[in-house]
């Protein structure tokens, strides 16, 4: 199934942001590239945890925070620990509710979750 990453082609800069926190965005956001890319989750969501408490309101950031869970949960599932997978898919859909992308690869990924623990069952 597709994973949704951030997008490496633009970051928006928040006009309500100040230029240091800007420049913490983008900063961040290269950063949460490569702990996603190396499967270094439990960093790329204390990075990502950390900016959202830092910028609460800026929407690309929460909509990294559930891609960074989502993730986390995905690798959870292939490592067969299927609560805390689910774990993280519920924590990302708390973070970004109105994503529909992010419902429809959640939805996916639980039906895969139920699909494996049917095929371990029988």
């Amino acid at each position: 199934p597709p994973v949704s990453e951030p997008s490496p082609f633009h970051i928006q800069s928040n006009p309500a942001l100040s230029d240091v926190d800007n420049q913490l965005k983008k900063t961040s956001y290269r950063q949460l590239q490569e702990f996603l890319k190396d499967k270094r989750f439990a960093r790329a969501i204390a990075l990502v945890e950390g900016l959202v408490y830092r910028i609460p309101t800026d929407p690309e950031v929460k909509q990294w925070q559930a891609i960074a869970y989502q993730q986390y949960a995905r690798h959870f599932t292939n490592e067969n620990q299927y609560s805390k997978a689910k774990i993280y898919l519920k924590k990302a859909l708390r973070v970004d509710p109105h994503n529909r992308k992010l419902w429809s690869d959640i939805k996916e990924e639980f039906n895969r979750l139920e699909q494996t623990l049917l095929k371990r069952q029988g």
